[in-house]
C-alpha cells in the first residue's frame, strides 16, 4: 500500500531546481526552456488525488475484482506509431546520415542512438567504442559489413571510400564531422574504406556494425593515398597514425584484393541471382554453372542461415535479384540416418527454413528454386520394377520410412501454395568432378555395392536448366531426373572405362520386400521434357559427365 506521503503533492520547498547556468552545449537547446521550469511546482507530475485507489485495493484488484465504473470490455486505444526518421542520401551508393532529435533541458539531454522502429532496418551483430586523442587518425579501414558511426563526445573528421569495383561510385571518397553538437549519425556500407581523424581530446565514436569483426579479413588502404586523394583537413605529417596504418598498402596494390572480393560479394551493385547454400555440394555447382554462363549473381554470406530472416531480407534489399535458388537444406551429417536423430533440427532446416525464404521472396516479387527429394517413392503392383510405369508428380508419395523423406513431402505439399515457388525433386545426384557427397565419389570407396534400376539426377546435364526455368517463370513440382532409368552397377563400369580402368567392386543383390523397402523407382519426366525435349538419357549423361572431366 502506497504511504499517503507518495499521493499528496509535493511542497514548493521541495523543489530543486539549479541555479546554475546550463552547459554551453545545452545553452542554444534551452534558449525558450519548457514553461513548466519556469512555473511553480504543482507543475511536476504526480499521481491526482482522484485516482487514489482505496485502502486494500492492491489485494481485491490482484483476486480478480474490478474497479469501479471499469468498463471490461472496453479496448486498449491503439498506440500511434512514431514516423521514421528521414534520412540524408550521400554521394557515395547506399551511404547516408541521419540527424536524430535530442530532448534536453537544465539536467542534461536524452537521445536514441537507435531505434528499429523508426531508423532504416539493419541488423547489428556487434557494438564498439573507441577513444582517440586529438590528431589521432586512423584508417582506412575496410571491412564486408555496414557500420552505423556516431560520436557522442568529442569531435572527428570521419571519412570513407567506395572500394566496391562494382560499384558506380568506386574511388568516391566523402567526409564529414561528427560530434557530440551536431549528434549526426552515418551509414557507411560494406567494403567502403572507413577512416577518421579526432578534432579533440578524448573524442568517442560509437560504431553499430552489421558484421563481428574477425581478425585478418578487413581489407587495409593507406590514408594518404593518392589515388584516392582524400582531402585531410591537416597536413599528413601532424597526425599520429599507428605502424599498421602507416604501413598499409596503396589502392592500386590492393585491387587484385579487391576485385576477388567484390566478385563473390557484389556488395556495391544489383544482380540478377541470388545463390543460398553457396558452399555446400549443390550450392558449388550451382555457382559453377552460373559462372560458366556468365550470370549475374551473389553468394549468400555463409553466416546468414536460413532462420535468419532480418539478415536474407537485408541482403535481398541490397542485391534486389529477380531470383533465388535455395541450396541450403540437409541430408544429414554422415547420410540421412542422422535425420532420425536429429529430427527437430531437420524439421527447421528443411522445412521451416525453406519457407522462410519462400515467403521473403513472395513479398518481394522473387522467383525462388528449392531442391527436394524424388526418392519418395518405392516400386509397388501399380508401379513394378521395368514395367516403365513411373511415378509423376501428382502421385501421392507412398515411401515414408525415414524422417527425411517425409519431412521433402510434407514440404512440397506446402510449397504448393506459394505461386513463386519453383521445386525440384533430385535423386540420386552424380556430378562429374566427383564432388565427395556426389553419388560416385561415395561409391567408388565401397567393395560391395547394391544395384536396383531407379531414377538419377546427372547434375552436369540437368543443373544448367536451373536459371532457364527461372527466367521462364517456371513453377511447381518437378521431377528434376534423367530420362529412364539405370544402376549403380551401370554407373561405375561407366566410370571404369572412362576414368579408372583399374577399380573393382562386387555387386550386391538390393531387398525389395514389404519388410525392408528401398526410396527406388522411375520418376516420369514427361512434364519437364516439355521445357526441355532434349535432356539425355541418364547413361548418357553420365558418360558425358564423366568425359568433361576426365582429366
Amino acid at each position: 500500500q502506497p504511504s499517503s506521503a507518495l499521493l499528496s503533492p509535493p511542497q514548493p520547498s521541495s523543489v530543486l531546481l539549479s541555479t546554475r547556468p546550463p552547459p554551453l552545449l545545452l545553452q542554444p537547446i534551452l534558449a525558450q526552456p519548457p514553461s513548466c521550469l519556469t512555473q511553480s511546482s504543482s507543475c511536476l507530475l504526480r499521481w491526482p488525488p482522484s485516482e487514489r485507489l482505496p485502502k486494500n485495493s492492491r489485494s481485491r484488484l490482484s483476486m480478480g475484482e474490478a474497479r469501479p465504473n471499469m468498463d471490461l470490455k472496453a479496448k486498449t486505444p491503439k498506440k500511434e506509431e512514431r514516423p521514421g526518421l528521414p534520412k540524408t542520401p550521400l554521394p557515395v551508393h547506399m551511404a547516408y546520415t541521419l540527424d536524430p532529435p535530442r530532448y534536453g533541458d537544465p539536467r542534461g539531454y536524452f537521445q536514441e542512438l537507435y531505434n528499429m522502429q523508426r531508423y532504416p532496418s539493419h541488423d547489428f551483430k556487434q557494438i564498439s567504442i573507441s577513444r582517440s586523442q586529438r590528431d589521432v587518425l586512423r584508417g582506412l579501414h575496410c571491412s564486408a559489413y555496414g557500420k552505423f558511426v556516431t560520436c557522442p563526445e568529442g569531435a572527428i573528421f570521419d571519412v570513407f571510400v567506395d572500394l566496391r569495383p562494382d560499384s558506380p561510385t568506386f574511388k568516391k571518397w566523402f567526409g564529414q564531422v561528427l560530434s557530440e553538437e551536431n549528434k549526426r549519425q552515418m551509414y557507411i556500407p560494406p567494403r567502403c574504406g572507413h577512416g577518421f581523424y579526432s578534432m579533440r581530446d578524448n573524442s568517442k565514436i560509437l560504431y553499430m556494425q552489421e558484421g563481428c569483426y574477425t581478425p585478418g579479413l578487413d581489407v587495409e588502404i593507406h590514408p594518404f593515398d593518392p589515388e584516392v586523394a582524400i582531402e585531410w583537413p591537416k597536413a599528413a605529417k601532424e597526425y599520429i597514425l599507428s605502424t599498421k596504418d602507416m604501413n598499409a598498402k596503396s589502392l592500386k596494390e590492393m585491387m587484385p584484393r579487391l576485385q576477388e572480393l567484390s566478385d563473390k560479394e557484389k556488395f556495391g551493385s544489383t544482380v540478377d541471382f541470388v545463390v543460398m547454400g553457396a558452399s555446400g555440394f549443390f550450392g558449388t555447382k550451382v555457382c559453377s554453372m552460373l559462372r560458366e554462363g556468365k550470370y549475374n549473381f551473389a553468394m549468400m554470406p555463409k553466416g546468414v542461415r536460413l532462420n535468419d530472416r532480418r539478415a536474407i531480407e537485408r541482403k535481398l534489399d541490397i542485391w534486389k535479384p529477380k531470383y533465388l535458388i535455395c541450396c541450403a537444406g540437409t541430408a544429414g551429417k554422415p547420410n540421412i540416418s542422422w535425420c532420425e536423430d536429429h529430427k527437430e533440427e531437420t524439421i527447421d532446416i528443411n522445412v521451416t527454413g525453406q519457407l522462410n525464404v519462400a515467403e521473403i521472396c513472395r513479398q518481394r516479387g522473387i522467383h525462388c528454386t528449392l531442391f527436394g527429394t524424388g526418392c519418395l517413392y518405392y516400386y509397388d503392383e501399380a508401379h513394378p520394377m521395368g514395367s516403365g510405369k513411373a511415378y509423376t508428380e501428382e502421385d501421392e508419395p507412398n515411401f515414408k520410412d525415414n524422417h527425411y523423406g517425409r519431412m521433402r513431402a510434407a514440404l512440397e505439399a506446402l510449397v504448393e501454395n506459394f505461386e513463386n515457388v519453383l521445386s525440384l525433386r533430385i535423386a540420386f545426384p552424380i556430378d562429374g568432378a566427383m564432388h565427395p557427397r556426389s553419388l560416385v565419389g561415395k561409391l567408388v570407396k565401397y567393395p560391395k555395392i547394391t544395384s536396383t534400376p531407379t531414377s538419377y539426377t546427372v547434375m552436369d546435364s540437368l543443373f544448367p536448366l536451373i536459371p532457364e526455368m527461372a527466367k521462364k517463370n517456371v513453377t511447381g513440382i518437378y521431377n528434376f531426373t534423367n530420362p529412364g532409368v539405370t544402376t549403380n552397377s551401370n554407373i561405375l563400369k561407366i566410370y571404369k572405362k572412362v576414368v579408372n580402368p583399374s577399380h573393382t567392386w562386387v555387386d550386391m543383390p538390393t531387398p525389395q520386400d514389404g519388410k525392408n523397402k528401398r526410396a527406388y523407382s522411375e520418376l516420369d519426366v514427361t512434364k519437364l521434357k516439355k521445357l526441355f525435349p532434349n535432356i539425355p538419357s541418364v547413361d548418357q549423361a553420365v558418360e558425358e559427365a564423366f568425359m568433361a572431366h576426365k582429366e
